[in-house]
């Protein structure tokens, strides 16, 4: 009978430890407790790049073709080729319409793999001599207002005529040849500057 009444007393004692913890725990974790939710949002600039209308391939551009080629008799040289004594021009249409950052751009023309031009052709743009191969380089602001964010490249072609050319200095062998250009244009994001914060 004693031994049954020290486990009685055991578990009464268990049982008021436990509701005397359970209290204390309570009144430790009683505390206001607010969650407030929300979220950030972004709307991400547009993005528009096109190159004489084409955002990947540019369609070919002959030189020979009408309006690439100043006129000529024809009775001099046949429509749709150039020659020693031809000259021309054709333009690069840089398009950022749409676009809500402002445009690095990178303009290249050179000589295609395995076209060789005569030493004497030269090229301007924008009226500057320029040397195939080298970077044609600028930059169109942001700006939202009508045909802001166009610019138009024009290169120049002249193949000069000799008429002191003899049969050691003349340009025979570029007669009945196809030449090929290769013109890369490419559109980079400008990047962002800071500006001083408005007090």
């Amino acid at each position: 009978m004693k031994k049954r009444s020290r486990i009685v007393s055991l578990g009464v004692l268990a049982l008021t430890l436990t509701m005397m913890s359970t209290c204390l725990m309570g009144a430790t974790m009683a505390r206001y407790v607010t969650e407030v939710t929300g979220s950030a949002t972004a709307k991400v600039a547009a993005w528009s790049f096109k190159a004489n209308g084409e955002t990947s391939t540019l369609t070919a551009i002959d030189l020979g073709a009408d309006g690439k080629r100043n006129a000529y008799n024809g009775t001099d040289v046949a429509a749709e080729v150039i020659a020693p004594g031809t000259s021309g021009k054709f333009d690069i249409a840089i398009d950022g319409t749409g676009s809500e950052v402002g445009i690095d751009y990178v303009v290249n023309i050179a000589s295609a793999s395995g076209t060789t031009l005569p030493s004497d052709m030269t090229f301007k743009v924008d009226n500057a001599a320029y040397t195939l191969g080298e970077k044609i380089e600028g930059t169109i602001d942001y700006s939202n207002a009508a045909n802001s964010m166009k610019k138009t490249i024009t290169v120049n072609w002249e193949w000069p005529f000799d008429e002191t050319d003899n049969k050691e200095s003349n340009d025979n062998a570029y007669a009945d040849n196809d030449w090929t250009l290769a013109i890369t244009i490419t559109g980079k994001q400008t990047t962002p500057e800071t500006t001083a914060a408005t007090p």
